[in-house]
């Protein structure tokens, strides 16, 4: 993945996907001419993403997405989680008291 931002927040989420995430490579963007991508900017991305450093994000997308997955499934993190905010819900121990 070579992010391009556009607008709002586009920046610091294409900031977190290479840095942070490690699943993307850096594109640079012209902030100053309306996100401009020079060619050979695009080029070296895609060369990236052909190359090493495009596998090793691959890679690491493809962990991120297994964990997601287990996370989602039938007895993962997420769906306990919501098995629990349910059950209180259904409850009323996370309503406020009543006066």
């Amino acid at each position: 993945m070579a992010p391009w931002p556009l607008y709002a927040e586009q920046h610091l989420n294409a900031f977190e996907l290479v840095a942070d995430m490690g699943v993307a490579v850096p594109l640079k963007v012209d902030r100053k001419r309306d996100n401009f991508v020079e060619a050979a900017n695009l080029e070296r991305a895609v060369k990236c993403l052909m190359g090493e450093e495009g596998r090793k994000a691959r890679e690491r997308a493809a962990e991120m997405r297994d964990v997601c997955r287990n996370a989602v499934n039938k007895g993962g993190s997420s769906d306990a989680a919501l098995q629990r905010l349910s059950e209180a819900l259904h409850h009323g121990s996370v309503l406020p008291p009543t006066m």
